[in-house]
C-alpha cells in the first residue's frame, strides 16, 4: 500500500497528540520510530493496520470517529497535494468517477509492477443509471475509512448523497461494493 494513508494518518496523530502520542502510536504498531511514509513507495499493509489500531487505542476512539478525523485531515492535505484532482472535478460526483484514475496514478510512482497491479486493483467504478458502483477489494478492508471519506467529500463540495453497501468484505464477501448516489443541493 502507498504511504499518503499513513503519511497523513501520523501527521493527525502528532497533531492532534504531539511527539508523545506520536511515539506511542509507533511503538504499539511495533515501529521503532515514526517513519517518512512516502507516496511512491510501497508499505506493507499490516503495518498500515497496526498504525490504525494503535490511534485508535492512544486517543481512545473506535474505527467510525477516527475514520471521520481522518476524513477531514485528508480532504485538507490531498487538496494541498494534488490541487489539480479538485480543479479537474466540479463536483463530487465527477470526483468520484476519477478515484480510480487517481489512484492509479499514484500507483504509477511505485517501482515494482507487482505493488502498482495491487494497487491499480483495488478500485474500479461503473454507472448505473444515475448511481456510480464502486467495486472496493483489499486485504486491509478499509471500507469504513471509504465511507467516511464520501461523505468528507460530499461536504467539501456542498452536497448531499448517500452510500448503500451491497457487499463487504468484513461480513466475508470476497469485495466491497458500494452504490453512491451524489446530489448538488441548491441555495
Amino acid at each position: 500500500m502507498i504511504g499518503l494513508i499513513q503519511k497523513i494518518l501520523l501527521e493527525l496523530v502528532e497533531r492532534e497528540g504531539g511527539a508523545k502520542a506520536l511515539a506511542e502510536v509507533t511503538r504499539r504498531a511495533g515501529l521503532a520510530a515514526a517513519p517518512d511514509f512516502r507516496i511512491d513507495t510501497d508499505y506493507p499493509d499490516d503495518e498500515c493496520l497496526r498504525l490504525i489500531e494503535a490511534t485508535q487505542a492512544v486517543f481512545g476512539l473506535d474505527e467510525e470517529a477516527l475514520y471521520r478525523l481522518y476524513a477531514d485531515a485528508f480532504i485538507v492535505e490531498s487538496r494541498r497535494l494534488f490541487p489539480m484532482f479538485y480543479r479537474m472535478s466540479p463536483t463530487a460526483r465527477d470526483f468520484l468517477e476519477r478515484q480510480p484514475r487517481v489512484h492509479d496514478t499514484l500507483a504509477s510512482s511505485l517501482r515494482n509492477e507487482a505493488s502498482r497491479e495491487r494497487v491499480r486493483d483495488k478500485f474500479a467504478i461503473r454507472r448505473e443509471g444515475e448511481d456510480l458502483v464502486v467495486t472496493y477489494g483489499s486485504p486491509n478492508r478499509l471500507c469504513g475509512l471509504y465511507e467516511a471519506l464520501f461523505d468528507r467529500l460530499l461536504q467539501e463540495y456542498g452536497e448531499a448523497g448517500e452510500l448503500s453497501v451491497r457487499t463487504c468484505q468484513k461480513r466475508g464477501d470476497p469485495v466491497c461494493t458500494f452504490c453512491l448516489r451524489t446530489e448538488t443541493v441548491s441555495d
